[in-house]
């Protein structure tokens, strides 16, 4: 896999070079954003190891080079303190990936194994977050009861049919496949086949991407 590793951090990037240098992976090193522009010109697709520093611009530096080749980037973000306002933040950026600096070899060669298979790697924590804050259980009743979803989400779920809606509901909750199936009398296969029309539909590649959709479009309404 072609990685690049940015940090303006020495310390970070001794321990993070380490690690790659450990498991006999290659990468190019940067520490300057300019540096890091230039090369991600000349790459197609790559995996991009970003170390996340304190600084108050750093997470908006970020936020310019994912806006500027996010179509070429499977980026994996590190910081030494991580937390889920900032993670959903990132998400929200197409950063596929968010750790601890310190994060143990294996699980860091995993993450990137993760991300480059097209998934995202996020600590439960972080997703335990995005579930909690969707949308409560009451609401999700109330557009049971009304045979769709709520008028927040009107706007991109219209789409789906009243089944493909109810599965979407559940997602939101948190709740495994095979709850779904049985709550809803059906198999687990045609949830998983309903999934898969959801995801098509709306653009997004699964449950991760589905939570996140929801939060930006009640973020829209209620702004």
């Amino acid at each position: 896999m072609n990685i690049l590793f940015f940090s303006t951090n020495p310390e970070a990037r001794l321990h993070i070079l380490n690690e790659f240098s450990n498991n006999q992976l290659s990468v190019q090193n940067f520490s300057e954003l300019n540096q890091l522009s230039s090369a991600l010109e000349k790459e197609q697709t790559v995996q991009l190891v970003y170390h996340l520093g304190l600084r108050k611009n750093d997470e908006n530096e970020l936020a310019s080079i994912q806006t500027k080749f996010k179509q070429k980037l499977k980026t994996l973000v590190l910081t030494n303190s991580p937390n889920s306002d900032q993670g959903v933040r990132l998400l929200n950026l197409n950063v596929r990936g968010y750790a601890n600096t310190y994060i143990s070899d294996d699980k860091l060669m995993m993450a990137l194994s993760v991300i480059d298979q097209g998934e995202i790697w996020a600590g439960a924590a972080l997703i335990q977050h995005l579930l909690i804050n969707s949308r409560s259980s009451d609401e999700e009743t109330t557009d049971k009861q009304s045979g769709g979803l709520s008028g927040h989400n009107n706007s991109i779920f219209h789409q789906l049919t009243i089944r493909e809606q109810e599965i979407a509901q559940n997602i939101l909750k948190g709740l495994q496949n095979k709850i779904i199936a049985s709550d809803l009398h059906i198999t687990e296969r045609t949830v998983k086949a309903h999934l898969s029309t959801i995801f098509k539909k709306l653009g997004v590649r699964n449950r991760l991407e589905l939570t996140l959709k929801l939060q930006q479009a009640d973020r829209r309404t209620d702004s």
